[in-house]
């Protein structure tokens, strides 16, 4: 097959060779009014659908009739003709388009204005960076890319997603996560993966007051607002192909555990196996790896799509579908993921323009059982915990002895099939997954339409419907006819939907007075409504797999319903002006109510302002040329955050039985609120940016301190109230931080590019007011106390100082600075250690020579720190019989000792979670590996229907540095416990543009 397809491109580029024979080689550099070279402009052979692109020095050659004609255009520029004489080189200066900037680079309301002339902050990430990057996972591709945003991964589960925060924990008990908008409409960070990474034009995310406050009730915590692609009116078709194939494993395990001998020793030391056993065991003579053994090292994954993008000239399109198979390194895991889009719009009259963009996609995911959690196995018939504990002296296989060799006395062993049980009577997992399967199949829909109106020059009216559907249904069941449950079957299936509909109505008015005076206005208003249901029913004592479903079981049936919804109501407004593109001021105010809060308090305004100074554009700057631009800018404002749960504000009710007789009464995990009202945070933020020697530097710095007050907080009552606690508003926090982004073209010339890029945020977080007027509030359960003047996220342990020489046992910090040697004695204090990282960051580069591009991202976080609670299970003598950390080699034995480890038998499982299981999880990972090459436009240009042929190797997750010896450090968690590992891909693909 792949022969045929060699010998048939090879045979049309040999057509097409003859058929252009008679045409003539033009070449030529598209540059815009600055001079400056305008890459990725499309230039075709008018009449025909031969085409070709810019690269990154603007320069182009391209196969055309003698005579003819070239169309030149690119996005947010008019499109030019070059009408060819006898000269073979041209110069195509391209004019800017202001209708059109103005539609692309929409962020906010209405039919918006440049991203350039808003004051805020606003950091933009090009679609090209999510392309063709192996994930189902949209977020995932965004670690490192953007200063102050942190995006974490914390499963390796291929339908898993990531969870994104912007400048620290704004909040102790509210969501700290950000507003995330497609296409101007509100979607939840899980509704990412249902995304085609491909279908991304760009993410802009929005950091400060003056970009934030117009969403006024959802932008506390920032905004990442995501632009899909859309056609160009008045062009030929383009398709794009793209198939890519690849393998996934795990990314990273650090843990070291003792050889098969070296633990048969430990345990012959410690008197923990008998003499016979030991000697069969020994005899057996294995060393089993056990994470090769249940981690699938190849899981395979492929994923195809195609687009096609063009207009008339009056609408313009985008289409495109994509297919996705990816299976999980743990074997009972994987997804396949569909998805279509079509974005349209037309210009139906001159004053009337309309929309539509949507997009459906379906997933089929087989969920791992450690996931899910699954109440029906060991913790130690899970995968993670079975490749980290399973004993490397018992064997991959089920085996027996035969007999005894009569002249050495050894054991004779018959190795069989894959191993069922092992030594210890646990099951082995990769077994379990074929009786124990979690289907969840899912369906995303995502629409948005509008429709904009033009009375008057300058003048928008704009309406706008959006609909996130989502509905989900998950189905578990163990057969019947397992091994370990032998007849003990049961089936549950779950059925969740929701939808969010937004209408948005604005209208905004833009005017420019002698070209010096600037204005824009916008006003509008915008209604959110949620709702959700929720079925769940199970039933125990199927006899037949081949009939699981619910009522052929025998058992007690166990069914739920649940409903809930919501409603956001809104109006807005924002003014903006600059003074000859030089003074740039804007001011927001938007006013929104909550279902969510009490009936006395519903309510709040929220506003901002900001300025910015374009520097270069004052006369005193004209002979400091090496500066191609400087902005100044600040900002100050709030914005609201309402991420608590729908019915917070009221009293509950429950159920109960009292005799014979059901009813309801009182729930006392919560009190009604009434005056229960929105969490605020005041946000300032102060910064620069800078383009320096002919655009070869850019440097972005921003400022920032954002203060929370009128926390959202579930807050105990006292027992004599009759309730155990209630959300109020009370206490605040506060992130202080940096941001810092420099981009540089180290090499940039006809042949070369190569830039280089590296971004950091300090954030510096505190509680400065809890409730009730406590000082401190511990949570021993999750091993963290929220304590005013210390971070909100700062882990609260008792503090294990070492090994006493003398006698071998532990000792720790006790009352007033004593020293004891029984953990009931120790202290509970605060480590000056936080999940939350003090430093995060990114850096790349990206080379490109003639058509060969090689790119690479890294992601580092610094200064955060994480519980391993797998350790516990690796180093608690409780679990000797298990496998062993090699650290416990270094373990006191006589007086004397100085030793990591207490002499054995004194460390159960009560004094084991203490400051000795706060690990380092700071790391720094290869996040993405980009190898490509791009066929000569010219050998295009011959084909008469090819456009380009780009063949690219993309590795991901390939190289991870951390001093985390659990199984991966990016989990977002203050603690870590048989997680499923974050996978490492390597990916080969083919794009063709038609």
């Amino acid at each position: 097959m792949v022969r045929k397809i060699v010998l048939s491109i090879i045979a049309v580029l040999a057509v097409a060779f003859v058929a252009f024979a008679q045409n003539m080689r033009v070449s030529g550099v598209v540059v815009d009014e600055a001079n400056k070279p305008v890459v990725g402009a499309t230039i075709f052979v008018e009449g025909s659908n031969v085409g070709v692109t810019s690269g990154l020095d603007g320069s182009f050659i391209i196969e055309a009739p003698k005579g003819g004609a070239l169309n030149v255009s690119f996005i947010g520029y008019e499109s030019q003709k070059v009408q060819l004489g006898s000269q073979t080189q041209y110069r195509v200066v391209m004019k800017e388009d202001a209708l059109a900037i103005e539609s692309i680079s929409v962020i906010g309301y209405g039919t918006g204005n440049k991203v350039g002339t808003i004051t805020g902050a606003v950091a933009k990430v090009d679609g090209a960076v999510l392309e063709n990057k192996p994930t189902v996972n949209v977020a995932d591709a965004l670690q490192g890319q953007v200063a102050g945003m942190q995006v974490y991964t914390s499963s390796g589960e291929p339908s898993a997603s990531s969870s994104i925060r912007l400048h620290g924990t704004g909040t102790l008990w509210a969501s700290s996560s950000p507003l995330v908008l497609l296409d101007g409409a509100p979607i939840s960070i899980s509704t990412m993966n249902s995304l085609n990474p491909n279908d991304i034009e760009s993410v802009n995310v929005l950091k400060d007051a003056s970009a934030t406050s117009v969403y006024g009730s959802r932008a506390a915590n920032g905004v990442i607002y995501i632009t899909t692609k859309k056609g160009q009116r008045d062009r030929e078709a383009t398709v794009t192909f793209n198939a890519q194939y690849g393998i996934s494993q795990p990314a990273s395990h650090k843990y070291e555990i003792m050889s098969g001998p070296d633990h048969l020793n430990y345990l012959e030391k410690y008197g923990m196996m008998s003499a016979g056993n030991l000697a069969v065991f020994r005899a057996l003579n294995q060393n089993t790896n056990w994470r090769e053994i249940f981690y699938d090292d190849q899981a395979p994954m492929y994923q195809v799509d195609m687009s096609v993008t063009g207009g008339s000239k009056k609408t313009s399109y985008y289409m495109s579908g994509m297919f996705m198979d990816q299976r999980g390194t743990d074997r009972g895991s994987g997804v396949h993921k569909y998805a279509v889009r079509a974005n349209v719009e037309t210009q139906a009259k001159p004053w009337l323009k309309m929309g539509m963009n949507t997009a459906i996609a379906h997933t089929d995911a087989d969920i791992s059982r450690v996931t899910l959690e699954s109440a029906n196995a060991s913790i130690l018939e899970w995968t993670p915990m079975a490749a980290m504990m399973w004993p490397t002296w018992d064997a991959p296989v089920d085996w027996g002895i035969t007999g005894i060799d009569p002249e050495t006395g050894d054991y004779i062993f018959e190795f069989g099939d894959e191993l069922t049980y092992n030594a210890m009577g646990l099951v082995n997992p990769l077994q379990l997954d074929k009786f124990f399967k979690n289907e969840r199949h899912t369906t995303q829909i995502n629409a948005t339409g509008f429709v904009v109106i033009n009375p008057l020059e300058g003048l928008n009216l704009k309406s706008q419907v959006s609909a996130d559907i989502w509905n989900m249904d998950d189905n578990r069941s163990h057969s019947p006819n397992n091994f370990d449950y032998p007849g003990d079957g049961w089936r549950s299936r779950r059925h969740y939907s929701d939808y969010t509909i937004t209408y948005t109505n604005t209208i905004d008015y833009q005017r420019s007075i002698d070209d010096v005076h600037n204005i824009y206005a916008l006003a509008g208003h915008e209604s959110i409504m949620y709702q959700y249901e929720g079925f769940y029913g199970y039933k125990g004592g199927q006899t037949s797999d081949k009939m699981l479903t619910l009522n052929n079981g025998t058992g007690t049936p166990n069914v739920s319903d649940s409903f809930t919804e919501y409603t956001f109501n809104s109006a807005f407004a924002r003014l903006e002006y600059n003074y000859a593109r030089k003074y740039f001021v804007d001011a927001s105010v938007r006013y929104d109510e909550s279902s969510r809060f009490g009936a006395n308090n519903r309510g709040a305004i929220f506003w901002s302002v900001g300025a910015m100074w374009d520097v270069k554009n004052e006369k005193f700057m004209e002979n400091a040329r090496w500066i191609n631009s400087l902005n100044v800018k600040a900002s100050y404002g709030t914005q609201g955050n309402a991420g608590i749960d729908d019915y917070a504000s009221l009293g509950l009710v429950g159920s109960t039985t009292y005799g014979d007789q059901a009813g309801l009464v009182l729930d006392t995990n919560q009190i009604a609120n009434p005056d229960l009202g929105w969490e605020t945070q005041k946000l300032f933020t102060a910064g620069f940016t800078a383009s320096l020697w002919r655009n070869r530097v850019t440097v972005d710095f921003e400022f920032y301190n954002r203060k929370t007050e009128n926390m959202l907080q579930l807050v105990p009552f006292p027992a004599t109230s009759g309730y155990l606690n209630g959300y109020k508003n009370i206490g605040s926090l506060v992130n202080r931080g940096i941001d810092l982004k420099i981009a540089a073209d180290v090499v940039r010339t006809k042949d070369w590019l190569v830039n280089v890029y590296a971004n950091l945020n300090y954030n510096k977080n505190e509680i400065t007011e809890l409730f009730n007027g406590y000082t401190e509030y511990p949570m021993l359960e999750y091993g963290m106390c929220y304590a005013i003047g210390h971070s909100a996220t700062e882990f609260y342990y008792p503090t294990l100082l070492g090994v006493d020489p003398e006698d071998g046992y532990y000792m720790w910090r006790g009352p007033n600075g004593t020293v004891v040697k029984d953990v009931s004695e120790a202290i509970y204090e605060l480590q000056g250690k936080s999940h939350d990282p003090s430093w995060v960051g990114g850096f790349g580069v990206n080379a490109r020579w003639k058509g060969i591009s090689v790119a690479a991202d890294f992601a580092w976080v610094a200064d955060k720190w994480m519980i391993n609670n797998d350790r516990y299970f690796l180093e608690a003598d409780a679990f000797s019989s298990y496998a062993r950390s090699v650290d416990l080699f270094d373990r006191w034995e006589k007086p004397g000792d100085v030793a990591k480890y207490g002499r054995f038998g004194l460390n159960t499982p009560d004094n084991l979670f203490d400051s000795h299981l706060i690990e380092d999880a700071s790391f720094l990972r290869l996040k993405n590996l980009t190898v490509g090459y791009d066929l000569p436009r010219n050998w295009m240009a011959k084909t008469g229907f090819l456009q380009g042929v780009r063949v690219y190797f993309t590795a991901r997750n390939l190289l991870t540095f951390t001093k985390y010896s659990g199984f991966d450090p990016e989990v977002d968690a203050n603690l870590s416990y048989s997680g499923y590992p974050n996978s490492r891909q390597f990916v080969g693909g083919i794009q063709l543009t038609f």
